[in-house]
């Protein structure tokens, strides 16, 4: 074999890898998460039954992490993650979505909207929540709008599964949490209500720090609905509804 067929032959292999990791790209997301648990649980629940709405080539590939860091270095270690290299250094693995879920806890205001800026910088999808990830779950129930300290998210969550006459208790770190949100109550409810509530915060000139109570979560599913629409799926709320 002679130098220059033995050079095309190997640009030829180059681009068909570099292909097949373009072809990839949409299939595959990153989801990192601050909590270690609880939000890695539910997305994991959330992903599997939105796979069984797509074609088997089209499911979604996730990377969960739950890291367990706040805000700003969550977001630095999504950079990190996002630059991978392939064996050449020259493609970059993709990723086709990546999502940066964090709360507003006790951090700093400063270092929550810095967190969410630089999500819109690196064209991260923020799925922030303040107070906790909680508000979002309590939000299948009812429009919340009042603040309410993230303490009292658990008892109220439960109060409301009470009044389904059902047996199921959330806590903290719950596996099957998006299940039974999903059984007893309403995602397309949560999602409505959570994008109105946002968008008068938006509205009103006021930062993400100080909009409580407020999720910007629903934005997952509607990143979730564009990728059933492009495969002629069940949207999120025909399916889980």
């Amino acid at each position: 074999m002679g130098k220059d067929e033995l050079f095309y032959k190997k640009r030829e292999a180059r681009q068909k890898r570099i292909s097949s990791i373009i072809d990839k790209k949409p299939n595959r997301w990153l989801i990192v998460c601050e909590g270690e648990k609880t939000e890695p649980n539910y997305f994991s629940q959330a992903i599997k039954r939105i796979n069984k709405l797509l074609p088997e080539k089209n499911k979604i590939i996730a990377d969960i992490k739950g890291l367990g860091m706040n805000t700003v270095s969550l977001v630095k270690t999504a950079e990190d993650l996002q630059s991978l290299v392939d064996e050449c250094k020259k493609v970059i693995i993709p990723y086709g979505k990546i999502f940066v879920v964090f709360d507003k806890d006790n951090f700093s205001n400063t270092e929550f909207n810095k967190a969410i800026s630089m999500c819109k910088k690196n064209g991260f999808i923020a799925c922030w929540s303040n107070q906790a990830i909680e508000y979002w779950f309590l939000s299948h129930f009812n429009y919340v709008d009042s603040k309410i300290n993230r303490s009292d998210y658990e008892e109220k969550i439960n109060n409301e599964f009470k009044k389904k006459a059902v047996s199921y208790r959330y806590k903290k770190n719950s596996k099957d949490i998006f299940d039974n949100l999903l059984k007893f109550g309403s995602l397309k409810s949560a999602r409505r209500n959570c994008k109105k509530i946002h968008e008068e915060f938006i509205k009103g000139g006021i930062k993400a720090s100080h909009s409580e109570s407020c999720t910007s979560l629903y934005k997952f599913f509607d990143e979730i609905d564009k990728r059933c629409e492009e495969y002629n799926a069940a949207s999120i709320n025909d399916a889980f509804n």
